[in-house]
Order: structure tokens, then sequence, then C-alpha cells
């Protein structure tokens, strides 16, 4: 939408802009006479903004020590396209501006204001609550060992929220926001074309968002076992349990949201929104029978090493053969379905693949 709105100001602008020549030139064409022999009407398309175009594409492809043949491979157009371009003889359109712009490094903007925006580089911050996450960490353990309060599950619990959730992701993110790297990406593919500054701003934004939940979480799971009752393995599941389902959701939401501004074409947007249908119902499915795991485990009392703790983790694995058999299938053929007729319609797998999921919960909690 917000390439959209672009196109549909810079079409704007250049009509704008022959109109305004188109005038000028009639104007000297009436003082000049028929007699010059100069075509007007159309003129003003190949004046002004073109002129400009055309010297920004030759000055950025000079300063890159880049050669009109390699601009063209680059474009996937021939090289006298780009001689023409920077003749002034013809316009890119706004796509093929877009993804020069995007070669050179800047947003479409940028190209055409002929400035460049501050690099995007990590904030401070998340390192910062990272440090902070393994400083409370280390105080519970050292509160925890002096007072007697010290809980196995909750420091592991801990330790998975602080380092493997907001520590790891924290220097991944890092490492892609300055390297440009995104192959690690959940859902990253090289055949779709991305706006990298974009994506930067993303990541950024999701890495600020992990950090501050995972450090209020270590914080408070700290807190409840050190000042507890005895209810302290309730609050510790239900705040787990929150923690994931908070940390799954915003990011599929800041996913979502920024797919107008992280892919270039409209097609791979069309695509991504239709596999957003199966993430969701995995996440459901997912905390829909952790929620029934948590529920047996409370009713029946059933404690860690226990048969019947290894009995959920069956029933857990074959949950996940289903659930995850029927997201990849389904994320594909929604591709599928977008590439071929351009809509995409859960199909019958999708419903099976929804019953069977639900009957290995029901079974398990009742089993």
């Amino acid at each position: 939408m917000m390439y959209q709105q672009k196109e549909k100001n810079y079409r704007q602008a250049i009509m704008e802009q022959a109109r305004d020549a188109d005038q000028a030139k009639g104007k000297d064409a009436d003082k000049a006479g028929p007699a010059n022999g100069i075509p007007v009407q159309g003129a003003a398309e190949q004046t002004l903004q073109i002129q400009s175009l055309g010297k920004k594409i030759r000055q950025s492809r000079e300063q890159g020590g880049i050669t009109q043949t390699g601009l063209a491979e680059e474009l996937s157009v021939t090289r006298q396209a780009v001689s023409n371009w920077e003749r002034d003889k013809t316009l890119p359109d706004v796509y093929t501006l877009q993804k020069i712009a995007a070669y050179f490094g800047m947003t479409l903007d940028e190209f055409m204001e002929g400035t460049k925006r501050a690099e995007v580089v990590m904030p401070k911050m998340p390192g910062i609550l990272a440090a902070a996450t393994g400083l409370t960490i280390f105080l519970y353990l050292v509160a925890g060992a002096s007072t007697g309060r010290l809980s196995v599950g909750t420091a592991a619990s801990m330790v998975v929220v602080g380092v493997f959730c907001q520590l790891f992701l924290h220097l991944y993110f890092s490492s892609a926001v300055k390297t440009g790297n995104f192959s690690a990406l959940a859902g990253y593919s090289s055949k779709v074309e991305y706006n990298v500054e974009e994506v930067k701003k993303l990541l950024v934004q999701m890495d600020t968002h992990i950090s501050c939940t995972s450090f209020g979480t270590v914080l408070l799971l700290g807190i409840g076992a050190l000042f507890g009752s005895g209810q302290a393995d309730h609050f510790l599941e239900i705040l787990i349990l929150a923690y994931s389902g908070e940390l799954t959701t915003v990011l599929l939401l800041y996913n979502y949201r920024g797919l107008d501004r992280t892919m270039v074409r409209e097609s791979d947007r069309k695509a991504a929104r239709a596999g957003y249908v199966s993430s969701i119902w995995l996440v459901a499915a997912v905390f829909v029978f952790l929620g029934a795991v948590i529920v047996k485990c409370s009713v029946k009392s059933i404690q860690n090493n226990s048969a019947g703790a290894v009995g959920i983790l069956g029933w857990m694995f074959l949950f996940l053969l289903v659930a995850l058999g029927e997201f990849f299938y389904e994320q594909r053929r929604a591709k599928k379905q977008m590439e071929e007729v351009g809509s995409y319609q859960p199909g019958a797998a999708f419903w099976a693949g929804t019953a069977a999921a639900a009957a290995v919960t029901v079974l398990m909690f009742l089993f």
C-alpha cells in the first residue's frame, strides 16, 4: 500500500511537471510560429524530472564503479534501456526505479531527493536489557541459594527466557542489521525482493520488544520464586505460558504489519498474507495443547520424570508431527494457489489436520 501511494505521488508529480512544461513550450511555440516544426504535445514527458533522474542514475552508477551492462544485468533490462534512461530518452517505471534505488542502497524517496538517510543500526537498549537480565539471573541464584528458596524449575525457565530467547535473538538480530544477511529469518526467501532498510528497522523494533518482555518476565520469575507462596509453581507455569503467547503473537503482528514496507512486489505480499492463515492456526493449536497439558498436570498432580509425564511427551511428539505436517503442507499450497489463481482458501487437508490435532489434544487430556 505504501509503495502504491508512492507510485501514485510520483506519477502525479511527473504529470504536473509535464503540464507546466507543455504550457511553457506552447508559449514558445506561439512566439516562434508553426514554422519551427517542434512538436509540443507530450514534449514535457522528456524534460525536467526525466533529465534530473537520468543524471542521478548515471552519477550513482559511476560513483559505484558500475558499467551500464552491469546495472542492466542487476535490473534484468537491456544495456540500451539503461543508456536511454541516462540520456533522458525514456523513463523507468516506478517498480524499476525502486529496484534501482535499492541496488544503490537507498529508498525511493532518498534516491529521488538525492539524499542519503542515516544507516539503520541496533540501539544500545536491547544490549543493556540483556545484561540486566543476566544480572537478574545471577542475583536470583545467589539469593535463592542463601535463603534456601532456590528452585531448579525457576532457574531453568529464567535461563530459557533470558539466554535462549532474549540473548540469542539479540545477537542474531544485531548481526542481521549490521550485515544485511537475513537468510536465517523464518519465512525468508531468496526469491522475494525485500526493502533491506525496512527489514532492518523491523528487526530493531522486534528486538527491542523481545528484550523488554524477556527482562520483565525474568524479573517476575525471580520475585515470584523468592517471595511467593506455595502456589509459585502455578505462577511459573502461567507466566511462562503468557510470555510465550505474547511473544509469538507480537512477532506475528510485527511481521504481518510490516509486509507493505519490507516487500517490494505486491505478489510477494499477497503470498505472505495467505501463508499467515496456517501460521496463526499452528500457534493457536500449540497453545491450546500446552494449556491442556498444564491443566492435566495440575488436576492429576503429574510430577516431572513420572510415567504420566513421559506419556505426555509421547502425545506431544504425535501432536507436533500432525501440526507441523499440516503447517508446511498448507504453506506450500497457499504459495502455489497464489501463483496460479491469485487467491487462497484452506482446503480439505487443512481441516483434516485441524481435526487430527484436536483429536490428539483431547486423547492426551483424557488418557
